[in-house]
């Protein structure tokens, strides 16, 4: 490791989390007009240090956090008002906006001609949704009343190839996930995957139109045209053309069935590739749609490619147990918000920290490991950052890529490449570009 390298690191660590440039956006976002003693920067440097260093369970240890590193005495009132701001919230989710865009770091390749090889981008879809205090649910509802009345549900386009979040939106739990599919027009060279929460035929359509690949699990109440049918090696399948897929009396429970299919979408005809594959334990189909060819991706290639989809359930893992993703106890909804951003914020923190240490050190890192270990170091690297020392600052991001390098490297790499995230072709990133 150079030392230019660290030095490189250090920049972008500074310049996401700039005084002058967080100051700057607390103004912009109408959080502040006047600089006292609770800056937006020394509130966003408290939450990023409370959040991923420890377990927070109330808003005062965020407030003693806050005195603890700025040498205040700012008490709890003084300081809650400044969480309870209606701006608190945009300053939150704006900030954490930045971070997911200059904190990426490319982490994973792909062999050349090697499956996946063809995709500028691999974007997972997912949601995932957890109950806040009860006194929220006319700002946040939830689906299940009796149990969870308020509730939220985070949107997230996981990029699989930066293991980072290319996007993230906040919602009630009982607003539509299809309203926070990323536009169909961005995504031309690109391969999406989402679970059938997502499936949509229109939203198909525009992803054909914009030359994207899709892999998106439908609900089983589809009933498409089927124009041919084959089985998992490709030989025809008898009695399964030219009907309604409900029509069809017999389909292959022990092996895949790969199926061309027809919607009539609009006045226009959508096709697609749909593969069945039966799910003994739910005694139900699992219905996968996909544009991928069938003379690349065979059928038993395109249900395990629907597995990666695990990696966006390993990030929301993260959240939840290392960077304090969950419900404080509070009734105001825009603290309850910029608390969950905060909390992305950290956990996008120690993701970065992940990946610059795999490509600066040459090793797989375990980003897991990373937001369990990483608190051993992160308050060497906040000091420097608050006491504006750089040589200071360079020494903890280099202790840090150290004690990373040896405590969070991947336990099972020859695992993961059988049957895990590079089964396809994909390939780790050990060294700067």
């Amino acid at each position: 490791m150079e030392r230019n390298e660290v030095g490189t690191l250090a920049a972008r660590f500074k310049r996401a989390i700039s005084e002058s440039k967080i100051n700057a956006l607390g103004r912009a976002v109408r959080f502040s007009y006047r600089e006292r003693i609770i800056t937006p920067y020394r509130l966003v440097v408290s939450l990023l240090v409370g959040l991923s260093t420890g377990r927070v369970e109330t808003l005062a240890d965020i407030q003693r956090c806050f005195n603890a590193h700025f040498g205040t005495a700012v008490a709890y009132k003084p300081f809650h008002n400044q969480l309870a701001k209606a701006r608190f919230a945009d300053l939150m989710r704006e900030l954490t906006d930045r971070l997911l865009r200059q904190w990426v770091v490319r982490v994973l390749g792909s062999t050349s001609g090697g499956a996946f090889s063809e995709f500028r981008r691999i974007l997972i879809q997912d949601g995932s949704s957890f109950a806040l205090k009860e006194t929220l649910r006319e700002v946040f509802s939830g689906r299940f009343t009796q149990i969870s009345p308020a509730a939220v549900e985070l949107h997230v386009s996981l990029d699989l190839l930066n293991e980072s979040l290319s996007c993230v939106s906040l919602t009630a739990d009982t607003a539509s996930g299809r309203a926070e599919l990323p536009p169909a027009n961005t995504l031309s060279g690109a391969l999406l995957l989402a679970d059938r929460g997502y499936y949509c035929l229109h939203y198909l359509r525009d992803l054909i139109s914009a030359q994207a690949s899709f892999l998106i699990r439908a609900t089983g109440h589809i009933n498409p045209l089927v124009l041919a049918a084959y089985g998992p090696n490709g030989e025809p399948l008898r009695g399964c053309t030219h009907k309604w897929l409900k029509e069809i009396k017999r389909l292959p429970k022990r092996q895949a069935a790969d199926l061309d299919v027809c919607w009539q979408v609009d006045g226009q005809a959508l096709q697609c590739r749909l593969l069945l594959t039966w799910n003994p334990q739910t005694r139900e189909y699992q219905y996968l749609i996909t544009n991928l060819p069938r003379e690349r991706y065979s059928p038993a290639d395109v249900v395990r490619a629907y597995r990666l989809r695990w990696q966006v359930e390993l990030l929301f893992k993260e959240w939840k147990s290392y960077a304090n993703l969950h419900a404080f106890d509070t009734g105001i909804p825009c603290i309850a918000e910029g608390l969950i951003w905060a909390a992305i914020a950290a956990a996008t923190l120690k993701r970065f920290l992940a990946h610059s240490t795999q490509v600066l050190m040459g090793v797989e890192i375990s980003t897991r490991k990373v937001a369990m270990c990483a608190r051993h170091v992160l308050l060497p690297i906040f000091q420097a950052l608050i006491a504006g020392k750089a040589a200071a600052l360079l020494g903890a991001l280099s202790d840090a890529l150290e004690y990373l390098a040896r405590n969070a490297q991947g336990a099972h790499p020859k695992r993961v490449r059988q049957s895990g995230r590079l089964q396809f072709g994909l390939v780790p990133v050990l060294e700067m570009a």
